[in-house]
């Protein structure tokens, strides 16, 4: 995985796992119910979104291999 990609990546699993936590912390105040439930749909978000940028970066590398390749079988 490219480094910057990968360093997004690790950024977003982590705020994922911050907000989802923190979901926990306030759950048990009676009104802030509503809260943590923002918290948890967006700690799902965000997770969902890390998938993305790791599929993406698979994606990006399986093209640059491919380009390398056909760069490679060109006869100059």
């Amino acid at each position: 995985m490219a480094p910057i990609l990968q360093a997004d990546l690790e950024a977003l699993q982590q705020f994922s796992a911050d907000l989802y936590s923190q979901s926990d912390a306030i759950i048990t105040v009676d009104t802030l119910d509503e809260v943590a439930d923002a918290y948890r749909f967006l700690s799902g978000r965000i997770s969902g979104f890390a998938s993305g940028v790791a599929a993406t970066s698979r994606l990006l590398e399986a093209a640059e291999r491919d380009f390398t390749d056909a760069l490679h079988r060109i006869q100059f």
